[in-house]
């Protein structure tokens, strides 16, 4: 039994040139969420490979998410919540202050690593979210009509790390072939033993 956590394709959203401030980067943010896959986006052979074995393809509801789920199983029922969502990080207090958007990920990212050192990166309400997400997943592969009853959900950057972590507390392991937090890469979890950590 086999649940595979995907990060979705690239954006088709296009990076604002110039200096933005926190109010900009909330609309860039809202457009982004807005916004299917790249034109000529595709997934990698092997992913879309191991989608089609799945028993059940699952999405988070937004375009991006979605649309990189219709890539990876063509033609295939895909169940589709919101319970898979991106969890947006919070921006810095930061009013004033103008950069452009790769400036304002800089700070996102090296604020959200702060939070992790802290076990603060999380709000209770997302951590619940995530709780209840891996208990869909338990009840997926459990109806699963595939042999191995594998479960293939497109997801999120930082919400697939909160919910690969209930995973990890509900007793699954991880597979060793792990890629990152890259677009179309595969975070997968096993029955049984494993090795690694998100």
């Amino acid at each position: 039994m086999r649940v595979l956590l995907i990060r979705h394709g690239r954006s088709a959203h296009v990076t604002p040139a110039g200096a933005l401030d926190r109010v900009g980067v909330t609309r860039w943010r809202a457009a982004y969420d807005a916004a299917g896959v790249a034109a000529g986006e595709q997934p990698p052979a092997e992913v879309a490979a191991d989608v089609a074995r799945a028993a059940v393809v699952a999405a988070s509801d937004l375009p991006r998410a979605l649309a990189s789920a219709a890539l990876l199983a063509p033609g295939r029922s895909v169940h589709t919540s919101p319970l898979f969502r991106e969890e947006p990080l919070p921006l810095p207090a930061l009013s004033r202050f103008r950069a452009p958007l790769t400036v304002w990920e800089v700070l996102l990212y090296l604020k959200w690593m702060v939070a992790i050192l802290r076990a603060r990166d999380a709000t209770p309400e997302a951590r619940e979210r995530a709780r209840r997400a891996a208990q869909w997943c338990r009840e997926a592969v459990g109806a699963g009509s595939a042999e191995e009853g594998t479960v293939a959900i497109v997801t999120h950057g930082v919400f697939r790390r909160l919910l690969a972590q209930e995973l990890l507390r509900d007793g699954w392991r991880p597979e060793p072939r792990r890629h990152g937090y890259a677009h179309w890469s595969v975070w997968g979890f096993r029955v049984g033993p494993g090795e690694g950590s998100p």
